[in-house]
């Protein structure tokens, strides 16, 4: 019986959030409703293994994030939890080709967070300040620096924030991955408070 493969045509999948912004829609936060770009998590003892033998570079502890040098986001959310990201829109095979491979290996569980969560980004200077408005973590950049990972809940909504901004002095561009069914809920709440700055 063949396995299902996640990540098999990415260029036909849909969002189910209407992403629109609104009409008359003015702040310095750009939000973008990435669900439908390339993903793909890993569980189990024997991931730092497989990734060190496919040559995927991984923070060396959890709620780090790390750019691997093949261009994907590489999370570790917890010690034997890893998911990758492809932001670039153009990794959806890096990611297919991870998946083949790790069909069968012990010690190595795929996690379906392609389908079980949303996936937003948020960029601009004030974002961690907009977050202030949705979350009780403080996000701002001696806290939570580039690379960082916040496991809490935004707007009532569990979810993920990884600071994935280019530079280590400013923080201002954040991955936000939340659970599928309360990803409109987040998007408008997102939506409301972004339009404050």
């Amino acid at each position: 019986m063949a396995e299902f493969i996640v990540s098999e045509s990415a260029e036909s999948r849909q969002s189910q959030i209407f992403s629109l912004l609104p009409s008359g829609y003015q702040s310095s936060i750009q939000l973008k409703d990435s669900t439908t770009k390339s993903r793909v998590g890993f569980r189990g003892v024997g991931v730092e293994a497989f990734l060190t033998s496919q040559g995927v570079n991984f923070p060396s502890a959890p709620n780090q994030a790390i750019l691997s040098e093949a261009g994907l986001w590489v999370l570790r959310l917890s010690k034997t939890e890893f998911w990758l990201v492809d932001l670039t829109g153009e990794l959806s095979n890096s990611i297919f080709l991870l998946e083949q491979l790790s069909q069968g290996l012990a010690d190595v569980y795929r996690l379906y967070c392609q389908h079980s969560h949303g996936m937003f980004e948020i960029s601009g200077a004030l974002g961690s300040q907009m977050f202030a408005k949705v979350c009780g973590v403080d996000l701002s950049h001696d806290k939570l620096a580039a690379g960082s990972i916040a496991q809490t809940s935004i707007a009532r909504v569990n979810g993920i924030i990884v600071n994935v901004s280019a530079s280590d002095s400013v923080s201002d561009r954040y991955l936000l991955c939340n659970d599928v069914s309360s990803s409109q809920h987040l998007w408008d709440a997102l939506i409301d408070a972004a339009q404050e700055f």
